[in-house]
């Protein structure tokens, strides 16, 4: 009795430790992977939201997913549905198994860690746990009717049900269904009725795919699977799926074979050895190999952009280890937010004046490239990049809010109105959406917006055409030549382009922008220019710092100390002068 209590409080203390590290791992490490998702999608309470889940087959998980991942707002509640979800997945899976045989937890443990790789891809969201979680669901019922007919007109009427509500979700049931009748039933007519099985899930298909839904072909036996996951995440979904058949196979061979079977399952040392050795191997897996250290701070920076917390935008740029292109582009937005630009722009990695924007691409691009032009009061593009992305991602809350804006600022109040009404059929936006609905009602309170009111006041008055993938700083200059943060990325760009010409033409306007002093980098910019074409070019009023003259005198020596051998100028150089204008300008290369 006593062995039996402590085994019993053994496994406990097993699952729950292993559901306690699943929980803090999304919860600390994948915090900023769930606020991620919860802004690529929009949950609304209202039937054409609902008709539009339910579309295609796979309307239950799609709408159920949209439903939880709204919680996402907050990373705790987020990782702590992942978790119950992941529970609910061990219980049916260790369900599924005891009944044909095979009581074993680190079996029913598997899924969980498979799922827990899986959900640390952003693409794998959480309608794709839920559609598992479902077909478990679905066949945990199917395999506890024990008489015989009453399975079979459950399948024969329920799947059809199924397959509609889960789409592709629903294919591994039938497997699961014909390998439970053709190995672990007795009835003589198991080979008829997994032939029946077969032929009515063609049917069903054939029958919804050109009747009912009209389904592209190749939606017909996936949709609304994921895809276009990576070499290892892609096999990682496919040994998700057939673990669960896999399992049941084996324990039929294994049935075979009492006293392997006994050795297997029984509950002894070094079965609790091996299991914890597999789990912990399994953690291994999903942290070395799963867990993107690099995406999760690059989604922390960006969601400090949405939150304009620009310090904290700094602070994770300067421990992103390499080059990319993302973080390169907010860490320019966060240093022209700061004022900061000017003074630090080659403090951090720079990528030519490509890193001050995002190209203009139909993917992610859209949703995180407008940014820029709503901070230099580029209003028109903000809402196309805004509107485009909509388009692209469907509804989700960020697009949205950036639409009323940008919208309101414009003056086209019908439309903000539109999309106000959108996000006040939402759980957690409705809030947002009152008070901007207020605004629509009392343009006073525009007026009294610091914000609105500087934007308004920053609008464009004179057309021009678009550049989908440039800035036209140049043209808000010419609507507005007191537009600071565009005359600072204008700068900026001429000098990550290493147009010094330019960049000494444009500069002596910076007398107009209320600068006390010149800012270190574009100081170190014109120290150049004038030493190099012999020139004595300062705004009137300004004057460089002695300390910047000494650190270019002690540059220019080292340079000409090492100019026979540029690989060894530059090592010798890197060591104090790595973060200024004059190393990028002589020894960076476009990349």
């Amino acid at each position: 009795m006593t062995r039996q209590i402590n085994n019993s409080i053994l496994r406990r203390f097993l699952i729950g430790s292993l559901f306690a590290v699943y929980l803090l791992y999304f919860a600390l490490l994948n915090r900023y992977h769930l606020l991620h998702l919860e802004q690529n999608q929009l949950f609304l309470w209202n039937t054409d939201f609902l008709k539009e889940q339910f579309s295609l087959p796979g309307g239950l998980p799609l709408y159920l997913g949209s439903f939880f991942t709204q919680f996402f707002i907050s990373p705790w509640i987020g990782a702590f549905i992942y978790t119950l979800n992941a529970f609910a997945v061990f219980s049916l899976s260790y369900y599924i198994f005891k009944k044909h045989n095979f009581n074993n937890i680190v079996l029913s443990l598997v899924p969980v860690c498979l799922m827990a790789i899986l959900q640390s891809n952003e693409l794998f969201i959480f309608n794709q746990a839920i559609g598992f979680l479902l077909l478990l669901v679905f066949f945990a019922i199917y395999i506890s009717i024990g008489k015989p007919i009453n399975r079979y007109i459950f399948f024969l009427a329920g799947w059809p049900v199924f397959y509609i509500l889960t789409g592709g979700f629903s294919m591994p049931v039938i497997l699961l269904c014909i390998l439970h009748e053709l190995l672990f039933r007795k009835q003589g007519n198991r080979y008829i009725i997994s032939g029946l099985y077969i032929i009515a899930g063609v049917l069903v298909i054939f029958i919804s795919a050109r009747v009912i839904f009209y389904i592209p072909q190749s939606k017909i036996f996936k949709y609304p699977v994921v895809s276009g996951l990576n070499f290892f995440f892609q096999y990682t979904l496919i040994f998700f799926f057939i673990w669960t058949p896999l399992v049941i196979i084996v324990s039929f061979f294994l049935n075979k074979s009492n006293s392997l079977k006994s050795k297997l399952l029984s509950w002894n040392l070094t079965n609790i050895l091996a299991g914890i050795l597999v789990i912990v191997l399994m953690g291994f897996v999903v942290y070395k190999y799963a867990y993107n250290r690099k995406a999760e701070m690059m989604l922390g920076i960006d969601y400090h952009v949405q939150q304009a917390e620009w310090r904290k935008v700094l602070k994770l740029s300067e421990r992103y280890p390499g080059y990319n292109t993302l973080v390169i582009y907010y860490t320019n937005l966060a240093l022209l937010n700061t004022g900061q630009l000017g003074e630090k722009i080659f403090s951090y990695p720079q990528i030519g004046s490509k890193g001050l924007r995002l190209k203009w691409e139909r993917n992610q691009n859209l949703f995180f490239g407008g940014e820029i032009f709503y901070y230099l009061a580029y209003i028109n593009e903000a809402y196309h990049w805004a509107f485009e992305a909509l388009v692209a991602k469907g509804m989700n809350p960020r697009s949205l809010k950036r639409l009323v804006i940008t919208s309101i600022i414009n003056g086209h109040n019908e439309i903000a109105k539109k999309y106000l009404n959108i996000l006040q059929q939402s759980t957690f936006y409705c809030k947002w959406a009152k008070k901007y609905d207020n605004y629509l009602s009392n343009p006073l309170l525009i007026e009294k917006d610091p914000t609105m009111s500087y934007y308004r006041d920053l609008l464009v008055n004179h057309d021009f055409i678009s550049n989908a993938n440039d800035l036209n700083l140049e043209d808000l200059l010419e609507n507005h030549p007191g537009n600071k943060m565009a005359f600072e990325y204008f700068l900026a760009s001429l000098l990550l382009d290493k147009n010094l010409d330019a960049f000494a033409e444009n500069f002596v306007r910076i007398k107009d922008f209320r600068y006390t002093s010149i800012p270190l980098a574009f100081e170190e910019a014109l120290l150049f220019y004038n030493f190099y074409e012999r020139k004595n070019i300062a705004p009137e009023g300004f004057s460089f710092r002695p300390e910047t003259i000494t650190r270019f005198n002690d540059y220019a020596t080292t340079y000409t100390k090492f100019r026979s051998d540029l690989p060894v100028a530059a090592f010798q150089l890197r060591k104090k002068h790595e973060k200024t204008f004059w190393y990028y300008l002589q020894f960076y290369e476009n990349r």
